[in-house]
């Protein structure tokens, strides 16, 4: 009996220097003030449109830097939401880790394509967003050119885009698209020098698909003409002209 007695007062002991050990910890940490901020752009070896040294100068810029503020008043929501309003931020995740140290995760926004137009140069992201240009543009992206407005590039062009990025056969192949009015659209390819006018955007899948055709089960086997264009705006023909 005493050795029961003994044994659960020993156990009492341990729970209350654990409890208040965690509360002096808890009430230690949570005054203390950061010390540091770590920024990981998370996939910078793909994109370059921002960097850690940015990220932390646009926070200072805006008041939400944490670094020297007490942990306790350190709020990772609004920091994330100020990192979202950064033209090049698509998603951010803040958060606090023991002994004075936040984290940041940035991930930067995704072009779909890219736009020269009357209103200005800009991409088009993922979803479906403008962002600007840095520099000079990526020419690794489909270009969209000529009498472009801003809502037809977020909307009809760019599901045009996303259907040649999708395509196995023409998402390398197509370099730029020429809009010189929504009933003339002509495609410049990246290898052949042969434009090809595709007219208006109802039907691209078939007027695209009967090109394909005519590409790899013909002129791959006996070579191309020397054309300057293929016209796809007759039904069920593809119309050659040098």
């Amino acid at each position: 009996m005493v050795k029961k007695v003994l044994l659960m007062t020993v156990a009492a002991v341990c729970c209350v220097t654990v409890l208040v050990g965690g509360v002096w910890c808890s009430t230690r940490c949570s005054s203390s003030p950061c010390t540091e901020v770590s920024i990981v752009v998370k996939d910078s070896l793909k994109r370059h449109f921002v960097d850690a040294t940015e990220i932390e100068g646009y926070l200072k810029s805006k008041g939400c830097y944490p670094l020297g503020d007490s942990m306790r008043l350190v709020d990772c929501h609004s920091i994330e939401q100020c990192l979202l309003n950064h033209d090049m931020v698509r998603k951010a995740e803040c958060y606090q880790s023991p002994f004075g140290k936040v984290s940041i995760m940035i991930y930067q926004r995704i072009p779909v394509m890219g736009v020269v137009s009357n209103d200005g140069c800009y991409y088009v992201d993922t979803e479906r967003r403008v962002m600007p240009v840095r520099g000079e543009m990526d020419n690794s992206l489909l270009i969209l050119r000529g009498a472009v407005s801003e809502r037809a590039a977020r909307e009809e062009y760019y599901d045009f885009v996303e259907w040649l990025r999708a395509d196995e056969y023409w998402s390398t192949r197509i370099r730029d698209i020429y809009v010189h009015n929504p009933k003339n659209l002509v495609l410049r390819q990246k290898e052949l020098k042969a434009k090809i006018i595709l007219g208006e955007l109802d039907g691209y899948a078939g007027k695209m698909e009967k090109l394909r055709v005519l590409y790899t089960q013909g002129l791959d086997e006996i070579g191309y003409p020397d054309y300057s264009e293929y016209d796809l705006r007759f039904d069920k023909q593809v119309v050659g002209r040098k």
